[in-house]
């Protein structure tokens, strides 16, 4: 579906709830570079559950008119108001890589519009090698051609699943090219490693949380989390055999994980 936000065009994918219980509803948010198409997996296990699930290609992302926004607390102002362009009064948030921080400080923000808050393949602070900054300023291609490649499981041993790393190469290259600036990756990832305020905004969280994440996460390792775990002692954190991209590599047990939290009243 296609609505506006501040008069601009947003694209939301959507996938109604199979049941009619009165479950909450799912917005999942996308990585750097992403768009709702990195969902797609993990969709339609979740609407046969019950829950009604979108998936929005985030400002200057795809099929959703830009400018990207500038940081993640802008990022959160665009989400407040599509919930209420969505008539979303109260869902669920999940949030992958970048778009784990854009929940979580929304979940403190406005608690009452969030029921959980789920974290996948996160970190805290998310923080960007200087070296791929670079890349994603200079040579946006060898950049998005290495974040495929750490993105997924993988050793020098056993390489990770070469149509998987490519898969995801051309979700980026896709959503960059629609961009006419050129330069979204580096907004996106810089971002990440601005973002400075998620212990504050953890402290404060008033609702079910849980991390999800990869053992062999390149991108954000499960020890990056270290921080943000001790910020939320509530938090379920399941781990799963997998890279950055969960959602690609374990969709049916992220959505059980996600299944487990959405329990938790």
């Amino acid at each position: 579906m296609q609505c506006l936000v501040d008069s601009r065009e947003v694209h939301v994918h959507c996938v109604p709830g199979a049941s009619p219980q009165r479950l909450p509803p799912v917005v999942l948010l996308h990585g750097a570079c992403q768009d709702h198409r990195a969902w797609l997996p993990v969709m339609p296990g979740l609407a046969r559950a019950g829950h009604a699930v979108y998936a929005p290609d985030l400002p200057g992302h795809s099929a959703s008119a830009g400018p990207p926004c500038v940081g993640v607390p802008e990022l959160v102002g665009w989400l407040l108001e599509l919930l209420d362009v969505l008539a979303l009064e109260r869902c669920a948030l999940v949030g992958h890589s970048m778009g784990s921080l854009v929940g979580l400080h929304a979940a403190a923000l406005a608690p009452r519009r969030v029921s959980h808050l789920a974290m996948v393949a996160t970190a805290f602070p998310m923080a960007v090698s200087p070296v791929l900054l670079e890349q994603a300023r200079g040579d946006v291609e060898s950049a998005m051609r290495d974040i495929a490649r750490w993105s997924h499981k993988g050793s020098r041993e056993q390489p990770p699943d070469a149509a998987l790393v490519e898969a995801s190469l051309q979700l980026m290259r896709s959503v960059q090219a629609r961009w006419p600036a050129g330069d979204l990756l580096a907004n996106d990832l810089e971002a990440c490693n601005a973002y400075a305020d998620g212990l504050e905004m953890a402290r404060r969280l008033q609702v079910p949380v849980g991390l999800v994440l990869g053992e062999a996460d390149r991108m954000t390792p499960a020890r990056a989390t270290q921080a943000l775990q001790q910020a939320l002692p509530q938090a379920a954190v399941t781990m799963l055999p997998a890279g950055h991209a969960l959602m690609q590599e374990q969709p049916d047990a992220l959505v059980r994980a996600l299944l487990a939290l959405f329990e938790r009243g």
